[in-house]
């Protein structure tokens, strides 16, 4: 940074204002929209009616009241000259540390005649410029306190990988006509290959990269310095977009390691969200929400696009064929049947044996064949049920009646029975779907995401299926995404975009991808914005672009584009057709797998039986055995 000799050449004044005529009118044409305006050490001011707070040169020195200052309002800066040195060695830290957030600041620096060189010199030099535009030097005389010069700044682009660049712009004024002169020309739509330094990482569709030949690429490498890295994705595009209107340049650092990052409480972190809150870069971008944490510490631009968050979780599997028998009814029914079941060898064994009684009271030679077994009776209710005949008495009219009613209910639970099996045979079955967020809760099933920042949204929620949800929740690495998908048995977070696709989705592949399907709703939603430094000077520019962009309708395309060019088209179509199964809308025709319910059954009820028969085997042996004994 140098400052050339022909900034030193004193002016012609000639009916030059005085240094509070000029003030004044500079601070009602130009400083009017702020909300206050700060005045450092002598003060010019006084009678300006506007916003205005004051402050003396050693309220500099420890920062508290220049903080206090800003966070009470105050948006734009008049410093005379003993306070300018102490103002921009504290101007980026009391704004890191303040509150208020405002755009577009601007500072008057009033220097006197005797002092020009070293006060240029000295700003020329200082890097504060780097965070404010709009700066106008005012160089009066100090004995009658009349303008001779004004200068403004200007960058100068040396090189992606040198340090910022600025310098000293002399401001033609014609003092018989001064009032119509720009004194704060615009400088955002031509930046002159200002270096903005952002972070990203790759988080397709909404920000991806890859490195290209030198000089093919839209972007700078810091480790070259050449244009080696293309940018792409919806939230790229639009920077790198915004970039070529207004002429800055890009260096990006890449974050894929750290990816998102942290940031504590002390303003250090890691990460995107770290590399902002630590001045490392100017600008993060990739997806990021409007998270808490890295707010005290940065600001978000404008919301570039809408992003649900919900969750993937495996699709509902085909039931085994073992099971087709008992699909037939629901678990109540099958208990009721059940009960039916039981109530009616009860009933069937009471009245036998009633009968019995009464048997031996008229004829005891009969009554020793008509005796009913509680075997017997088994049988009975069995027959009953699948449609079969059984032995049944009708010399006692309570016998009749029993009878009748149990044949009745065995006829309706075969048929009801049948009928829903002729449906389970036919139809596929799968297990239970999970389909809403309260589902996905009441599953208790784990779910993984890149960032705890991702729940930030819902850590404080007093619903008790989102509680839930948070607790169920556990951050994984990349890597450990893909094992976890591979065994498709956890959910895992994603992003829908506006244009329908969804992020991240690096970890499923071809196969894994027909594993999982969407959940129906939301699990919430959030605006997406990029992380930016408090005293970024392109802010308010880049946040008008934002909202042109938006209403454009271009975020959409860039969107499009970029799925088509990068996504993995097939997993998305999975995913999209996650719900159709194979045989939606066709009977299934009856294979031998349908029948394995039956054959285990059948198998089970042999096993069980040979078993019991070998039992019955020893226990008559060891009975035999005692009664010799005993003999």
């Amino acid at each position: 940074m140098s400052l050339t000799t022909s900034l030193m050449a004193p002016e012609d004044i000639g009916s030059a204002p005085s240094i509070g005529v000029l003030l004044r009118f500079i601070i009602l044409k130009y400083y009017a929209h702020y909300y206050s305006v700060c005045s450092i050490g002598n003060d010019f001011l006084s009678d300006v009616q506007v916003g205005r707070i004051l402050l003396s040169t050693d309220a500099l020195h420890s920062g508290v009241a220049f903080q206090l200052a800003i966070d009470a309002g105050c948006q734009a800066f008049v410093v005379d000259e003993p306070g300018i040195g102490k103002f921009l060695d504290r101007y980026i830290p009391v704004h890191d540390t303040a509150s208020q957030r405002s755009m577009d600041k601007s500072v008057i620096l009033l220097l006197t005649d005797e002092n020009r060189r070293d006060m240029l010199e000295m700003i020329a030099q200082h890097e504060t410029f780097r965070e404010i535009l709009n700066v106008l030097i005012v160089v009066y005389e100090s004995g009658n306190e009349r303008p001779i010069s004004l200068y403004s700044t200007e960058t100068t682009f040396v090189g992606v990988l040198e340090a910022y660049s600025m310098s000293l712009r002399p401001i033609e004024v014609d003092w018989n006509d001064w009032e119509s002169v720009d004194f704060f020309p615009d400088k955002s739509s031509d930046l002159q290959g200002y270096v903005i330094r952002m972070a990203m990482c790759n988080y397709l569709p909404f920000t991806g990269y890859e490195r290209v030949e030198p000089w093919s690429g839209n972007a700078y490498d810091p480790n070259t310095g050449t244009r080696s890295i293309w940018l792409d994705g919806t939230e790229l595009q639009l920077i790198v977009s915004f970039c070529q209107k207004r002429n800055c340049s890009l260096l990006v650092y890449t974050e894929d390691e750290d990816e998102w990052g942290t940031v504590y409480p002390n303003g250090t972190g890691n990460g995107l969200l770290g590399s902002v809150a630590e001045r490392r870069s100017d600008l993060a971008v990739a997806a990021i929400y409007h998270w808490l944490q890295p707010y005290n510490f940065s600001e978000y631009t404008a919301s570039i696009s809408r992003s649900g968050v919900t969750v993937l979780v495996p699709k509902p599997h085909v039931l085994p064929f073992w099971r087709t028998p008992f699909l037939s009814f629901s678990g109540p029914l099958w208990a009721a049947v059940l009960g039916t079941f039981v109530m009616g060898i009860g009933a069937t064994f009471y009245v036998g044996h009633l009968r019995h009684r009464l048997l031996v009271a008229i004829d005891g030679d009969r009554a020793a064949s008509e005796k009913l077994t509680l075997s017997e009776a088994v049988l009975m209710m069995v027959g009953f049920f699948v449609a079969q005949s059984g032995p049944i008495r009708t010399d006692l009219l309570s016998c009749v009646v029993l009878f009748a009613s149990l044949l009745l209910a065995g006829f309706m639970v075969s048929n009801c029975y049948s009928a829903g099996l002729a449906g389970i045979m036919t139809v596929p079955q799968y297990d239970r779907s999970i389909d809403t967020v309260a589902e996905f809760a009441a599953s208790g099933m784990i779910w993984y995401g890149p960032t705890p920042y991702c729940l930030e949204e819902i850590f404080n929620a007093t619903e008790p299926y989102l509680k839930k949800i948070v607790s169920s929740y556990r951050v994984a690495s990349p890597p450990e995404t893909k094992l976890h998908a591979q065994a498709a048995k956890t959910g895992f977070i994603i992003e829908q975009t506006q244009n329908g696709n969804f992020a991240p989705n690096d970890f499923l592949d071809r196969r894994t991808s027909t594993f999982y399907q969407k959940l129906l709703d939301d699990v919430y939603f959030q605006n997406c914005a990029a992380l930016s430094t408090k005293t970024n000077p392109l802010r308010a520019s880049l946040n008008d672009y934002i909202l042109r962009v938006q209403q454009s309708g271009i975020l959409y395309h860039w969107g499009t584009m970029t799925a088509i060019r990068y996504l993995p088209t097939e997993v998305f179509r999975n995913i999209a057709n996650a719900r159709q199964h194979l045989h939606d809308g066709d009977a299934a025709p009856l294979e031998i797998g349908h029948f394995l319910g039956a054959f285990f059954i059948l198998g089970y009820g042999l096993l069980f039986a040979g078993l019991v028969f070998f039992f019955e085997l020893c226990g008559t042996k060891m009975a035999k055995r005692l009664k010799e004994r005993l003999r």
